[in-house]
Formats: C-alpha cells, sequence, structure tokens
C-alpha cells in the first residue's frame, strides 16, 4: 500500500541514505513529517470550506474547474454545490458554452468564505507564535524552497493554494507556488 503522493522523485537531488548526512537528513525529514501532519491536522478542509474559500480568491468558476481544483469527481462536485446552494452560499449561473454551469458565491456565501479564510489565518498565526521575526523570515525562505521542490504544474500549484489568500502573497513579493509554476512552464 502507497500511502505518499510525490509529484517528482527528485528535484535537485534526494537526501543521501548513507554517510555522515544520513542520520541529520532522516531527522530533518521525520520531523517536517510530524510538522506537516499536525498543520494538516488543524488545518483539515472539507470540500465545502475548500470550495467556499477557492469561489472567494478565484471568483465564479464553471463546476468544472471548482472540482478540479478542489480534488473532486464531477458527481461530488455536483452534490456539494447543490448542497452550498441550498444553504444560499452559492448560486448558479449560465456558464461560458451552453453545456457549463457557472457558480458564485452569495453575499451569504462570500461572508462565510471571508470567516473561514480569517479562522485560518488566525491558526496559522497562533502555529507561528513561538518563532520570533528572524526566524519566520528563515522559515518563510526556506518554504519558499520547498514548495518551489514539490510543484509539478498549474494545476497542481491551483490545489495547494486552493486555501490560501491569494492577496497576501501579492503584497508579499508574489507567490513561490505561482513562481514554480511559471518557471516549469505552465
Amino acid at each position: 500500500m502507497c500511502i505518499m503522493h510525490t509529484s517528482r522523485e527528485t528535484r535537485g537531488g534526494r537526501a543521501s541514505a548513507s554517510g555522515g548526512g544520513a542520520s541529520i537528513d532522516r531527522a530533518a525529514a521525520n520531523v517536517t513529517g510530524a510538522l506537516a501532519v499536525a498543520v494538516a491536522d488543524r488545518l483539515y478542509a472539507d470540500s465545502d470550506t475548500a470550495a467556499l474559500i477557492t469561489l472567494l480568491e478565484r471568483g465564479a468558476l464553471t463546476i468544472d474547474w471548482l472540482r478540479r481544483i478542489v480534488g473532486l469527481s464531477h458527481s461530488a462536485a455536483v452534490r456539494l454545490v447543490d448542497r452550498l446552494a441550498g444553504e444560499d452560499l452559492v448560486s448558479r449561473r449560465a456558464g461560458p458554452d451552453r453545456r457549463s454551469v457557472s457558480i458564485a458565491l452569495t453575499p451569504r456565501g462570500r461572508r462565510a468564505a471571508t470567516r473561514l479564510r480569517t479562522e485560518r489565518e488566525t491558526l496559522l498565526v497562533n502555529l507561528l507564535a513561538p518563532l520570533d521575526g528572524e526566524e519566520r523570515r528563515t522559515l518563510l525562505a526556506l518554504a519558499d524552497k520547498l514548495l518551489s521542490g514539490v510543484v509539478s504544474g498549474r494545476w497542481e500549484a491551483r490545489l495547494i493554494c486552493r486555501l490560501c489568500d491569494h492577496g497576501i502573497c501579492a503584497s508579499a513579493g508574489g507567490c513561490p507556488v505561482d513562481r514554480a509554476a511559471s518557471r516549469l512552464g505552465e
């Protein structure tokens, strides 16, 4: 059973499994994995949350675009939209062609999505509270470098950033995930 998905096996080389640095390489990998689980557990976002934040960030989308970004099958996305529409969080409109439907946030949906995104940001700011300013700058540089190594294309970038506040990256010099996808010609 495979529990991991890697978009690229190597980018800039793999950590050595032998030699003097193997112990620190394995420890760093293990601790990074534990941190990823801890953050993911706290940030777990169901498809409703991901859809609302995605629509808040990107505006109206077709069901197909929304399902791809949120990571759902077409039928699951239709059920999701039905549920969100039933709660007056989204509305349906005619899409760019006769066969598609465009989904947009209602005013109630916009308020809910803004609240969810703010809760996410608060959780992450609190997670970083033990770090001082210089440590946060170092973490930002390291995360930028790590993120650039995991992006395999534009769609993966959209998946990675589906819960992000895109305005924050824009005001901080740009998104490392977007830069990585651009470097790949995507």
